[in-house]
């Protein structure tokens, strides 16, 4: 939501403490995008796409084709 790129630098300078940082930062001062999703679903505008429950069997097995650790 902050619209920067994840880059290797940015992922090695996160630490729990900064992620909760910028999620306290989002909930006074909401991403533009999310604010008006919420919006205009909560108007009943707009719904967002269901997303399927992940297959996390078949997900497992793809990882390992040949059925062999």
């Amino acid at each position: 939501m902050s619209g920067e790129a994840w880059t290797d630098a940015l992922e090695n300078e996160l630490t729990f403490q900064r992620i909760l940082a910028r999620h306290a930062y989002w909930r006074d001062n909401p991403p533009p995008a999310a604010l008006l999703a919420a919006m205009a679903a909560g108007q009943g505008v707009w719904r967002p796409r269901k997303q399927q429950e992940p297959d996390s069997m078949s997900a497992l097995r793809a990882l390992f084709p040949s059925g062999r650790f």
